[in-house]
């Protein structure tokens, strides 16, 4: 791989971070609106809970894609 394709596909995984980071930042106020909500129900609870593991999954998803191209250390 050539400087300018590292840099490339550095500035992508940038990019994509950022762009995760400004959904998981909405996802979160939204979560945290709903369960202000003192009337909140059994439905929309697991509505909750489903939006924040759908989130976890997608911050796991990414780490390990970042992993493979070497952006991110082994865990020690």
């Amino acid at each position: 791989m050539t400087p300018q394709d590292q840099t490339y596909l550095l500035k992508a995984a940038l990019t994509g971070d950022v762009r995760q980071m400004e959904q998981a930042s909405k996802i979160l106020a939204g979560v945290a609106m709903l369960l202000n909500d003192h009337d909140l129900d059994g439905l929309k609870r697991e509505a909750l809970i489903e939006t924040l593991w759908l989130l976890s999954s997608t911050f796991e998803e990414r780490r390990e894609w970042l992993q493979e191209e070497g952006f991110v250390c082994e865990e020690q």
